[in-house]
């Protein structure tokens, strides 16, 4: 495992823009990357780094020096043999790859044993509904996730998973809503799981619990600042299938008991090591997968 690092920061804000201290520390193309244009007054420079890398404490350093505030994002990156052998992988989707789709856009829900303030535990009862004008961004893909981490495979990956003997997984069907009410099924599938994991080990880190209701699902957040660490009692996972959900739910919530117009908070997929050779077979490059870890309490 390393861990990778991302900086942001403005580069119109230094002294000779941002080629200078790029230049001064050795950050070239294969790390660095420039915006062509401005975005909102600023000129948007990310820098990709190993965290070890002598040249990300360089920068930082210089950027400290010129009164150049950034944002860092850490995430760690695991070898194949540790994908391989880890005992559980949560499916993180890549953000900038996402389709609307949700509650919002017509999805059905029973929320009758959902927490009644956030909507937590709430139950998908219809086909997931996608914006039908995100079409196009599921052009060439294999697999893709709506915000609320709604996974959705192409119908000959999902025949793939179907026929390969993998628990606790079934599949609905995936439609596009549009504005006239027209709905078009797509050849999609959703991912779905029956089995939902008890609550993870206090000793995960990478995720900040907001306490935002009095059912102790939700308010659960990542951070950018720390690589997610998920970790659980191996007693817990005694009857684990190779498809699960965390017993936490994530996001911000925002539910008055109108489900078309509620922000769910949303639980994230665990699955085994199964479930990864099959979409690292079909080429899938949608999603990065972080190992979990199990831990004797």
């Amino acid at each position: 495992m390393r861990t990778e690092v991302r900086i942001r920061f403005d580069g119109s804000e230094l002294p000779g823009g941002p080629h200078t201290i790029l230049e001064s520390t050795g950050c070239g193309p294969d790390t660095a990357s420039i915006a062509e244009e401005p975005v909102l007054q600023q000129l948007p420079v990310w820098v990709t780094l190993d965290a070890t890398d002598a040249r990300l404490h360089k920068l930082m350093g210089l950027l400290q020096t010129h009164g150049i505030e950034w944002l860092e994002f850490r995430k760690d990156r695991f070898t194949g043999a540790e994908l391989e052998t880890a005992p559980l992988l949560l499916i993180d989707p890549i953000p900038q790859l996402r389709v609307f789709g949700g509650p919002r856009m017509g999805t059905k829900y029973d929320v009758t044993g959902a927490c009644k303030v956030c909507g937590a535990g709430a139950r998908q009862t219809s086909a997931l509904l996608i914006d039908g004008e995100e079409l196009s961004a599921l052009e060439g893909r294999r697999a893709a996730s709506t915000p609320y981490r709604d996974l959705i495979v192409e119908e000959r990956l999902a025949g793939q998973l179907a026929s390969s003997g993998i628990t606790g997984l079934s599949f609905r069907g995936v439609f596009a809503a549009f504005e006239n009410q027209v709905r078009l099924q797509l050849p999609w599938r959703q991912l779905c799981a029956a089995k939902t994991l008890p609550p993870m080990s206090p000793r995960s880190t990478g995720i900040i619990r907001h306490k935002h209701c009095v059912c102790g699902r939700s308010g659960v957040t990542g951070t950018a600042e720390q690589p997610t660490r998920l970790v659980y009692r191996a007693v817990d996972l005694a009857d684990m299938q190779d498809v699960n959900l965390t017993w936490e739910w994530f996001g911000e919530p925002r539910f008055n008991g109108d489900v078309s117009d509620a922000l769910f908070p949303y639980p994230w997929f665990l699955v085994t090591p199964k479930v990864w050779r099959i979409f690292q077979g079909a080429g899938v490059t949608e999603f990065d997968w972080i190992p979990i870890r199990v831990v004797d309490e």
